[in-house]
């Protein structure tokens, strides 16, 4: 995983996602040379594609999910409420500081590498086709932007986190609204190595009188609703790419653009593979 990948899971329940559908953009920013500004060939060539990736990351779930944090404070207090349900819930006997830590490591290397991929195979996608505009000839490999942000989307979910918050939150409310909860973080427990069981301890919950737990768990079943909004909104970038590039071929600057451009993302690339392999 690179160094530089700045998105982590950390102690968030949601990664930051809104950085990672920027990060390659930023890169292209980023490029300069004494033919070409990353920024001006962004807002020349690349606009529509950028403002929907600047409007995906300003969704206000996204926003909303980085507010979910498990701090240390918050992981010590959630270990000893699931300490004393141990006698009533077997299954959370195996939940330990020590499988936190570890499920949020995994989790932290694998967004990081998602998040790698993304850029990648989206920088990958844009000089393509810049190539098949400069030079159209048969290609071999095709860019897959879209599947490699449904992975890094995938990927975003910390639920050794979501349990920390959940429980500690459960333990701050009153004795009688703590049962309707107890439930959920078992499930949750459950589903540390299982990504296809994610959603599930939320999608079923449901609670009479509103509590601040119960608009919790409400906020992470939304940003996991969220996430597969954006896999599908996303599923056809590099269609998207090709076109704009496309539709900027027969411009007065686009031969010299190109061409300096191309030259950067080569770079930039081939600095990549080092890293992701």
């Amino acid at each position: 995983m690179s160094a530089s990948a700045a998105p982590k899971q950390g102690d968030h329940v949601f990664d930051a996602i809104e950085l990672a559908i920027m990060r390659p953009f930023d890169s292209i920013r980023a490029m300069r040379s004494d033919l070409i500004d990353g920024e001006h060939f962004l807002h020349d060539f690349l606009l529509h594609s950028y403002s929907i990736a600047r409007k995906m990351a300003e969704t206000r779930a996204l926003v909303t999910s980085r507010k979910l944090v498990a701090s240390a404070a918050a992981e010590a207090d959630a270990l000893r409420e699931i300490a004393q349900l141990r006698t009533k819930y077997t299954a959370l006997a195996r939940i330990t500081g020590d499988l936190l830590h570890d499920t949020h490591l995994r989790n932290a290397e694998e967004f990081g590498y998602a998040s790698d991929r993304f850029e990648f195979e989206f920088l990958m996608s844009v000089q393509e086709s810049l190539e098949a505009a400069v030079a159209p000839v048969p290609q071999g490999r095709r860019a897959s932007p879209g599947i490699a942000f449904q992975q890094m989307i995938d990927a975003a979910y910390d639920p050794a986190a979501a349990l920390v918050v959940v429980t500690r939150s459960m333990s701050r409310e009153t004795a009688s609204a703590q049962a309707i909860f107890q439930n959920i973080i078992v499930g949750i427990s459950q589903t540390l190595n299982r990504p296809a069981m994610w959603r599930d301890p939320y999608n079923t919950f449901r609670e009479e009188r509103p509590t601040a737990t119960g608009t919790l768990i409400a906020q992470i079943w939304d940003m996991l609703v969220q996430m597969e909004v954006l896999k599908a909104q996303v599923s056809t970038f590099g269609t998207l790419i090709k076109g704009e590039i496309v539709q900027k071929t027969g411009s007065p600057q686009a031969e010299a653009a190109f061409g300096a451009m191309l030259h950067l993302l080569h770079g930039r690339l081939q600095q990549m593979r080092d890293v992701i392999g």
